[in-house]
Parts: structure tokens; C-alpha cells; sequence
């Protein structure tokens, strides 16, 4: 008899009387075999799916310590040998869920999941076997895969049980930075929005404490996320979608301030894309970070606006230096040094930052003597600002004076000289708008489309031509 019969003939003396269950272990050992085919092993997995189908509408077996009535001490010891080999059976088929044969793979997957929705019937999703299963998944590295999961991770159960799977598995595969992209691809898939809402209602509720658990977690479970190795495109991309897609939703957002400071401290792309996440927790939270503004003006460098990401930093410079209870010195010293970058930078961005100092000043009414210093004065004369001074308190900017002006207002492109004379202006009007939607090509067609106008023709088409009139002048030969 081939395998392929045996499987059929065990699956059907199973189906047909339960006591013949002992040949589970029979179907196991198939699966297990080394170097069997695929088939074969599709075969073995659907016939234990056939089976347990039946089996799991019982409730004794998902329920560990049986209660039944019934004291038979057979009875019992059977029960608990049929969650035990439910248990292996289980093992069994997600561990082909890291299969390489991928209809192997997605039928592994399928029929797991099949199991777990199957027990939710009587009990709540059991811990061990969903960490087993959703471990299965991650180690695939299937991003197709843990897409399917992630569709499935809707109910509280699923976010409860799926939270602190992640957080385990985050813990136990801590090295491996190969596994954190589709680690975060299952957390990020974990919505609790609404249950972060729910969650201030503070009824004591089993609904209300479940919710509870689950925002509890979720901070726990992306703090041990947060300490896997990240490859620089995963670190960017979480680093700029914290403070929108997980700081609200946090239970105590202060879990990450060691993350956040370490990615501030660390310079370059990494600070600009901590910067938000890091100014909602110093202004909502009360994190206390002194060096928050000295460190933000150590990043004006004339490289900086010279990268991709300079209108996101002038943006949040905006934010940041709006609040009319900073110090006048502190106002100074950003608008200062970033002047005087620009004349090293190109055109459009010149723009931005000029409409940026522009709203500063006007917001800013104490920092307005930079700008109206005369050429006479001692400031311009001798420039007492020190560059090279990285603390915003010992510069001397207040002491000095935007003679940066002078010269961006003789700079070739018109919108330059167009914003320098706003800002001169004695209107306390605030620029709407930082014109962050521009480039270099965007302004060069603009103005390209300005001055390339057709030349005036002559209106009556001639008829002939006399060269005699202009034989004085060109030759006809």
C-alpha cells in the first residue's frame, strides 16, 4: 500500500469511529518523514484537518482541567492524551509553515489558522499556540505571508494575543536584523487607535479592562521592538512615523525617550526625523531635555540645505520656534545662523528660508533690531556673531545684525530680492505659507516660462523682396 493509500484509509477509519483516534500518531509520522513530496505532504496536512474538524466541536479539547461530570478516570486520561496530541499536532503543522515549497507554506497557514478560529469558539485564543503560530509566520520572512496575518489581527483577542507575541518574539530574536522588517510590518498593522479613545473613559467594564491590557502592551510589546537591530531605511521610516502612528496611541509614551534620544544624538537624517516625536514629548508629556534647542541649532549647517530633507526641518523650525516664551538670544541666534547659510545655498531653497526668518522676526518683535541696523552701525562693520560658537546662549547674536540681507538682496533669481524687501517691511504680517513645495527645476520653469516670450513679428506677411535695400549690408551671390 503507496502512503498516498494509507493516508486515505487512516483518515477514513478516523472520521467513521472516533476510537480508532490513536492513528493520529500514524499521520504524524508521515508528515515528518524527511524527503517526502510535496503532495504527499499536502495530502497528510489535509487529512489531520478532515479530522480535527470533527474533533474540535467538542469544548474538553481546548479546555485544560477538564470539567465534566463525568469521573471516569479513562475517560479523562483519553481527553488530556488528545490535548496533548493536539498540542503536537499543532507544532507539527506550523512548522511547515517556513516550508520552502510554497503551496506547502500557504496550506500550513491556512489550516493554523483554521485551528486557532476553531477553538475561539469555547475559549479565548490560547498564548502558546498563537506565539508558536505567529513566530511560524514571522521566520518565513514572507512579506505576502505576514500580510495575510496582519488582515487577521482585528478583534481584541487578536490584537491582545498578536501584542504580546510580538513583544516575545522581539525578545527572543533581539539579534537578528534580518527578522525586523516584517516585524514591524505586523505591528505597524496593529490598529488601537480607537481603543486608545475608549480607554479614557475609564469604565469598569471586563470590556474596558481588556482594552486596558491591550494599550498596556502595546507599549511594552514597541519597546522591545524598538531594541532589534534595524536596517537605516526601517530605522528612517519609524523614526518619522512615531509621533503620528504611536506616540497618541501609548499608554506612557515616555517608554521611548531612550530611544528617541539616542536617535537625536546621533546627527544626520536620524536627528531630523527624532525631532518631532522628541518636541511632543518635551511639550505633552513634560520630558525635561535642556539640550533640546542647543542640539537643534548644532544641526544648521551649511550642508543641510543642501540635502533632500531641508524643507522638512525648516517646517519643523517653524513648529518649534513659534512660542513666544523663547528667549530673544535663543530667536537670534537660529535666525543668525541661518542667514548666513543661505548664502551658500540654492535659490529655492534661499526661499524657504528667508520667508522663514521673515515670520520669525515678525513673531519675534525683539529680533527686529537685527534686521534694521544700519550699514553705520558697529555690528555690520565688525561682525561680533561667532559661527563656529555650537551654544545658541554664546554666539553673540543679539549683539549682531542680518547683513545677509544686503547681499541676498542683489541675488540673481527675483523671488530672492522679492522676499528680502518683505522682511523689511514694518507690517507685522505673517507669510502664509513657506513655499516648502518648491524646488530648483519648479522654479527654474517658472521663471523659464516668464521670460521666454515670442519676439514681435510684423503683422502684414510681404509679398517680396528688394535686395537692393539691403545689398549695403549682405551679399547675394
Amino acid at each position: 500500500m503507496s502512503k498516498m493509500e494509507q493516508l486515505s484509509a487512516l483518515t477514513a477509519k478516523i472520521l467513521s469511529d472516533v476510537s480508532y483516534t490513536n492513528e493520529i500518531v500514524t499521520i504524524l509520522d508521515i508528515l515528518a518523514e524527511e524527503k517526502q513530496s510535496e503532495i504527499l505532504t499536502i495530502t497528510a496536512l489535509s487529512s489531520l484537518k478532515k479530522i480535527y474538524e470533527k474533533l474540535q466541536t467538542n469544548r474538553w479539547m481546548f479546555e485544560e482541567g477538564d470539567k465534566t461530570e463525568d469521573k471516569d478516570k479513562e475517560v479523562l486520561e483519553y481527553r488530556q492524551w488528545m490535548r496533548d496530541t493536539y498540542n503536537e499536532v499543532f507544532s507539527a503543522i506550523t512548522s511547515l509553515i517556513t516550508s520552502p515549497h510554497q503551496q506547502v507554506q500557504d496550506t500550513a497557514f491556512s489550516i493554523s489558522l483554521s485551528f486557532l478560529t476553531a477553538e475561539t469558539v469555547f475559549v479565548k485564543l490560547p498564548r502558546e499556540r498563537t506565539f508558536l503560530f505567529i513566530e511560524q509566520v514571522l521566520l518565513t520572512k514572507n512579506t505576502d505571508l505576514v500580510s495575510k496575518l496582519s488582515k487577521e489581527v482585528s478583534d481584541l483577542d487578536w490584537k491582545f494575543a498578536a501584542l504580546k507575541a510580538v513583544g516575545r518574539f522581539s525578545k527572543l530574536h533581539c539579534g537578528d536584523q534580518t527578522l525586523s522588517d516584517f516585524v514591524y510590518q505586523l505591528l505597524s498593522a496593529i490598529d488601537i487607535s480607537e481603543l486608545s479613545q475608549h480607554q479614557e473613559e475609564k469604565q469598569k467594564t471586563d470590556a474596558s479592562k481588556t482594552i486596558h491590557h491591550i494599550c498596556k502592551t502595546y507599549n511594552s510589546t514597541w519597546v522591545l521592538f524598538l531594541k532589534m537591530p534595524k536596517s537605516r531605511e526601517l530605522y528612517h521610516t519609524i523614526l518619522s512615523s512615531l509621533h503620528e502612528n504611536v506616540i497618541p496611541h501609548m499608554h506612557n509614551p515616555k517608554l521611548l525617550i531612550d530611544f528617541l534620544v539616542d536617535s537625536y544624538n546621533l546627527g544626520g537624517t536620524a536627528s531630523l526625523l527624532a525631532l518631532n516625536s522628541l518636541f511632543i514629548l518635551i511639550t505633552k508629556y513634560n520630558l525635561d531635555y535642556p539640550s533640546f534647542y542647543p542640539k537643534l541649532y548644532r544641526m544648521l549647517t551649511p550642508d543641510l540645505l543642501h540635502t533632500s530633507y531641508v524643507a522638512r526641518f525648516i517646517m519643523m523650525l517653524d513648529i518649534f520656534l513659534k512660542s513666544p516664551l523663547l528667549p530673544a538670544y535663543l530667536v537670534a541666534a537660529f535666525a543668525k545662523r541661518l542667514a548666513h547659510n543661505a548664502l551658500q545655498a540654492p535659490p529655492h531653497v534661499v526661499i524657504i528660508v528667508m520667508r522663514f526668518i521673515t515670520n520669525l522676526v515678525k513673531l519675534h518683535p525683539s529680533v527686529k533690531r537685527l534686521v534694521h541696523r544700519g550699514k553705520d552701525h558697529a555690528a555690520v562693520r565688525a561682525d561680533p556673531f561667532l559661527y563656529a560658537e555650537e551654544d545658541p546662549a554664546q554666539c553673540n547674536a543679539l549683539q549682531s545684525s542680518l547683513w545677509e540681507l544686503e547681499v541676498l538682496a542683489e541675488h540673481f533669481c527675483p523671488a530672492v530680492p522679492a522676499v528680502v524687501k518683505t522682511l523689511r517691511k514694518p507690517t507685522d504680517e505673517i507669510l502664509v505659507g513657506l513655499g516648502l513645495e518648491k524646488d530648483y527645476d519648479s522654479l527654474f520653469k517658472e521663471y523659464l516660462k516668464m521670460w521666454n516670450k515670442d519676439p514681435p513679428l510684423e503683422f502684414e506677411e510681404p509679398m517680396s523682396f528688394d535686395q537692393s535695400e539691403y545689398s549695403d549690408i549682405f551679399s547675394f551671390n
